[in-house]
């Protein structure tokens, strides 16, 4: 196949009303080719579009003379006829293809030569490609369980915690650790004795709430800490009951 194609072919040629009928013949041209013409004279655009409508119309433009340039190509071999006015032009639209390009390769040509038949381990493979399959959705479903653990959530909230939010979020992370691990409403504050919660525990998560709510409240940041602690205190106890109980 020949590698090389003229994309833009600019084929410059002026037609008059006034002048007798004649017949142009051009060189040949590939499928695909983009041929351009410019078009003089009294002249229609519909025209120009009605004797190409063989032709693919790239663009059609009038230029300030009031000519007309046209680009177009075919996709179609065999010699075409345009007829603009009594002017006629023909292109010979030819095929990218050589005599050589449409014969098979010889190598081809012996069937027995088409191929060679090799034993490929096709099972193992299969079987390989489906462990890994496995494996890797096996570690997708354990990274999901860990982001939805309320132990790893409680974790990672409470290391949010500072001086300017810790009165919320102590409380917060706990109370929803709580609610995840035992499907109860801490957080909409219906609090009750669960597992190894007690009142002692109740009555902290009870102040909790009235730091969160009392702003003014003056707590030194030792006391913060404290709170911080004792709330993780109450997490880790919770959660060593939860795993002795399974």
């Amino acid at each position: 196949m020949k590698e090389i194609k003229k994309l833009f072919l600019f084929i410059f040629i002026f037609f008059s009303v006034l002048g007798f009928g004649e017949e142009v013949k051009e060189k040949e041209y590939y499928v695909g080719d983009r041929i351009t013409l410019k078009i003089s004279g009294d002249i229609k655009e519909e025209e120009i579009k009605q004797s190409l409508e063989e032709f693919k119309i790239y663009s059609l433009d009038k230029t300030k003379n009031s000519s007309y340039i046209v680009t177009f190509g075919s996709y179609n071999i065999g010699e075409k006829e345009i007829l603009l006015g009594d002017k006629k032009l023909k292109l010979p639209i030819v095929s990218t293809l050589t005599d050589e390009d449409r014969e098979p390769y010889k190598e081809l040509a012996n069937l027995e030569k088409m191929y060679d038949e090799k034993d490929y381990p096709y099972t193992a493979i299969i079987l390989g490609m489906s462990g890994t399959t496995a494996m890797l959705l096996s570690i997708v479903l354990f990274i999901i369980d860990r982001l939805k653990d309320p132990y790893i959530i409680f974790k990672k909230g409470i290391t949010k915690v500072n001086e300017s939010n810790w009165k919320e979020k102590v409380s917060f992370e706990l109370r929803k650790y709580i609610d995840g691990v035992y499907n109860t409403n801490f957080l909409g504050g219906d609090y009750k004795l669960i597992s190894t919660l007690t009142t002692s525990d109740i009555d902290f998560i009870k102040k909790m709430d009235y730091l969160k709510f009392a702003p003014n409240a003056i707590c030194s940041n030792e006391e913060s800490s404290e709170y911080k602690n004792k709330a993780i205190e109450m997490v880790e106890r919770l959660r060593k009951e939860k795993k002795n109980s399974v």
